[in-house]
């Protein structure tokens, strides 16, 4: 009698811990396999960030005096407005592979255009994959609309058309391997947002465009951001002498002369030293903010001007007829996308072989014993992916990704204890 009152014990016992393992199996679940965080880091970073340059450089950019305004077409110049009015990173292919995607209006063709632009990592530029145009509709009452949509872990980018406000037709486009596709049949779409409005007799951007549109320059500084934070060389700005440091600065001041120099642009080292004489912009330099050792005395000097914050040079230090130490100037940008950590390796190995690049310096970089910014354990800077604003935030599935485990937990609890009472209660009778 008491082995059997033992041996239902035991398996009560077994029977709760088999519960609680499955409750807090499904809590832990949500907390190591969050939703997932879009962001991009590095030479993808880099690369859009061009990509997007490029197409703001040629088309310009649309902004509103106020929030939900109409673009005047008349100041754009024409019937109809030109410029970028949005810009984000999609993750199709279930979440897999970044994507970047720009919403502009193309006046001079009368149309609205959503580009989808992939990162080709074997060649390492961006690859335009995509371009949706859709006209302007003269018919009355008719508007069509850009958008983008998700389910779970699905994007799409959607194209609506209204009818006296009523929606008469949607197509709905999703990236698959590369591959842009369009549905046959509308895909179910848990949540969209719109991106841009328009007929014949307006352009309505449905995204904050005021104050310059602000967003898209937001949005431009992260990918900046993101291609600054991957350089895993060393930051020795904070340990370089005095003296170390005037020189830099007497380089730098040379450098912010120029909107784009490189020194493999030249043939003759006449040719070069021409061309350092001239001066393509009035950009004054200001502060080194970031020195990167990438060997063989070449640096890699981040540096703010009067006008940005992001400008570069890459310097090799050599010695002058006397046998000091100076830099010669290889490469300058200013208000540039600064280099990523892949970018940096090949012009080192580029900067190598330029034979009108000076031979090295005898002597290393003077240095000072100075408190370093903290830096990853192996004495890197790590690379961060930024967090791009999205018009779908990740906040939207959090709630109800939590909702539904709390209430899958407290389901399982309540069955527990349900069960057992109920085990006890037959057992007791038993007994």
């Amino acid at each position: 009698m008491h082995k059997r009152r033992d041996g239902e014990l035991l398996k009560r016992r077994l029977y709760r811990l088999l519960c609680l393992i499955c409750c807090f199996t499904i809590a832990a679940s949500f907390m190591i396999f969050p939703a997932h965080a879009e962001g991009i880091a590095g030479k993808a970073a880099s690369v859009f960030g061009y990509a997007l340059n490029d197409q703001m450089f040629a088309y310009g950019v649309i902004s509103t005096d106020t929030q939900g305004g109409n673009a005047d077409p008349g100041s754009y110049g024409g019937k109809y407005p030109t410029g970028v009015v949005y810009a984000d990173i999609m993750y199709f292919d279930n979440n897999e592979s970044p994507y970047l995607v720009i919403f502009r209006a193309d006046g001079a063709n009368e149309c609205v255009c959503t580009d989808i632009f992939k990162y080709d990592d074997a060649l390492q530029r961006a690859e335009n994959i995509a371009s949706l145009s859709k006209g302007y509709n003269s018919a009355p009452g008719v508007e069509g609309q850009f958008a983008v949509g998700e389910n779970g872990d699905t994007k799409y980018i959607i194209y609506r058309e209204y009818t006296n406000g009523i929606e008469t037709n949607a197509e709905y486009y999703t990236v698959m391997n590369g591959i842009a596709y369009k549905y046959i049949n509308a895909p179910p779409c848990a949540a969209s947002s719109g991106v841009v409005s328009w007929n014949s007799g307006f352009f309505r951007p449905d995204v904050d465009v005021s104050s310059g549109n602000a967003h898209l320059s937001a949005f431009f500084s992260g990918l900046k951001d993101a291609s600054a934070q991957s350089v895993t060389y060393k930051d020795i700005s904070e340990n370089i002498s005095a003296a170390e440091e005037e020189r830099l600065e007497t380089a730098l001041t040379e450098a912010a002369r120029f909107t784009s120099f490189d020194i493999g642009d030249y043939s003759a080292l006449s040719d070069y030293n021409l061309a350092l004489t001239r001066r393509n912009t009035d950009d004054k330099f200001y502060l080194i903010t970031n020195l990167y050792d990438l060997g063989d005395e070449i640096y890699y000097v981040r540096f703010s001007t009067n006008r940005s914050f992001y400008n570069y040079a890459i310097l090799r230090r050599t010695d002058d007829g006397s046998g000091a130490s100076t830099y010669q100037l290889l490469a300058a940008r200013t208000d540039s996308i600064p280099l990523s950590d892949i970018e940096l390796t090949r012009l080192k190995e580029v900067y190598s072989r330029n034979k009108l690049v000076a031979k090295k310096s005898k002597d290393s970089i003077e240095t000072v014993n100075r408190s370093l910014i903290p830096l990853g354990n192996d004495g890197s800077e790590k690379e961060k992916p930024i967090k791009m604003p999205k018009l779908i935030d990740s906040s939207v599935r959090m709630p109800a990704a939590l909702a539904a485990g709390i209430l899958c937990i407290t389901a399982l609890v309540v069955l527990w204890i349900y069960l057992a009472a109920d085990e006890e209660e037959r057992y007791d009778k038993r007994l």
